[in-house]
């Protein structure tokens, strides 16, 4: 598949870690709560919700790179190559059937950033996603 790759610059490097996760918070409120993207891969629609904002912004590390690609997240999540189905954990609620991975790319102050998009599949036809920048899992 022929991908165009998304070119964003930084503006959140400057920032300190807590300053950073309210960027990436009030980025969501904006621009992303309830929006939803077609994966172009695999065709199915992904629902960027407050509830992956929060996730992303508090939930786990919130490194520069991670917050820059936030401003890009619509773009990564319908360009993303699907990869494989993950099962869901044992301590997972209920409700979580498990997780479609995907991998994506973007160029980030000239550089090759490799991006890997964890889709967590719910009961309902829900999803919620996390985005890692060049970390192997």
């Amino acid at each position: 598949m022929n991908q165009n790759i998304p070119i964003l610059e930084s503006r959140w490097t400057s920032l300190n870690n807590t300053a950073r996760k309210k960027a990436v918070l009030d980025y969501f409120r904006t621009y992303l709560k309830d929006k939803t993207v077609v994966n172009r891969d695999t065709g199915l629609t992904i629902r960027i919700t407050m509830a992956s904002g929060r996730k992303t912004a508090y939930g786990e590390a919130m490194y520069s790179k991670k917050a820059e690609v936030v401003r890009i997240l619509p773009d990564l999540i319908e360009q993303a190559i699907y990869n494989n189905f993950g099962q869901r954990k044992q301590g997972d609620n209920k409700d979580i059937l498990g997780y479609l991975n995907f991998k994506a790319k973007c160029i980030l102050d000239g550089k090759v950033e490799h991006l890997r998009i964890a889709v967590q599949f719910q009961k309902g036809g829900k999803f919620y996603y996390n985005v890692e920048v060049n970390k192997i899992k």
